[in-house]
């Protein structure tokens, strides 16, 4: 993933990720390589220790969800997963109406 595409996924600007790039990077989290197929671009290689780490952090927390998530119907997940998405869209949509300069 470059890092444009990162702040587009991530809905923050090309600067804000690249001074978090620099932390992670001077942190041995990820380092920038050049891409192979067009070394004009620049990939962000995540350092697979640290990332797994990381995700050691997270497996309590994706238990929980688990054990959480089991005690729902799969009507009610469906509820809920529409839900979610349809508040992330409407997140986005507004992100997108202040950025241009609206106010939503």
């Amino acid at each position: 993933m470059t890092a444009g595409e990162l702040a587009e996924r991530a809905n923050l600007t090309t600067g804000a990720v690249t001074g978090a790039l620099n932390r992670l990077e001077r942190a041995g989290y990820a380092t920038r390589q050049a891409d192979p197929a067009d070394r004009r671009r620049v990939r962000i290689v995540p350092d697979e220790e640290a990332a797994a780490r990381v995700a050691a952090v997270y497996v309590p927390f994706y238990q929980r969800l688990a054990e959480m998530s089991a005690g729902y119907s799969a009507e009610e997940m469906g509820t809920l997963t529409d839900w979610f998405t349809r508040a992330a869209t409407a997140m986005r949509t507004t992100l997108e109406e202040i950025r241009q300069g609206g106010t939503t």
